[in-house]
């Protein structure tokens, strides 16, 4: 059984809460859960819907998407971290490889301390408001937002200028919303894969 100092050092090697403050990071130790595993249980399966943030204590885990191996997460590192803010499907399968000890955090738990601590999602905020400038810095072409700075698809025309005052103002055509919306589908995949482990190369 980890101590309440042990618990907070292993929460303390999540991404996602590596710069929280001592503070909070006692409290969500102290509602963090001990689980076994053994070799051969699946975790959680790809359609599952994403419900807590775990970290390998001992032993190492393995995280599959239709098959294929995406990586091998062992002791002090932690997988499906965006569970803590995203509820949506898990998108791949966590089995164990070698028995071992998980701490996990479920979101409805990790709510409640943020229930009652409000400087706690204002720290989180930062550190996703940092992770999204740096993605802006590597791939500006992804992060735009509404289109901005597209070009006209060949054929399109330009949207037609404001209205001079007293005549019928009229909507302007949007030729880029789809490529907007692939925009932000990217950028959140992008950002999403930064939070998970990565594979040797």
């Amino acid at each position: 059984m980890l101590t309440p100092v042990e618990r907070v050092m292993v929460l303390k090697a999540v991404d996602l809460l590596a710069n929280v403050g001592p503070r909070h990071l006692i409290k969500l130790a102290a509602v963090a859960r001990e689980e076994g595993m053994w070799k051969g249980q699946v975790l959680y399966a790809e359609p599952d819907l994403a419900d807590a943030l775990y970290v390998v204590v001992e032993g190492s885990v393995q995280l599959t998407s239709q098959g294929r191996e995406l990586s091998a997460v062992g002791p002090g590192q932690a997988f499906g971290t965006w569970a803590l803010v995203d509820d949506s499907e898990r998108g791949q399968q966590a089995m164990c490889a070698e028995d071992g000890l998980l701490l996990a955090l479920m979101r409805e738990d990790f709510y409640e301390v943020v229930d009652s601590d409000p400087e706690l999602p204002r720290e989180l905020l930062r550190i996703l408001a940092r992770r999204l400038r740096e993605l802006v810095e590597k791939r500006p072409e992804e992060a735009r937002v509404g289109g901005e700075g597209v070009e006209p698809a060949a054929g399109e025309t330009a949207a037609p200028p404001s209205p001079a005052s007293g005549e019928e103002d009229v909507a302007a055509p949007a030729p880029a919303a789809a490529g907007a919306a692939e925009h932000g589908a990217s950028l959140e995949s992008a950002v999403l894969d930064r939070s998970e482990p990565r594979s040797p190369s």
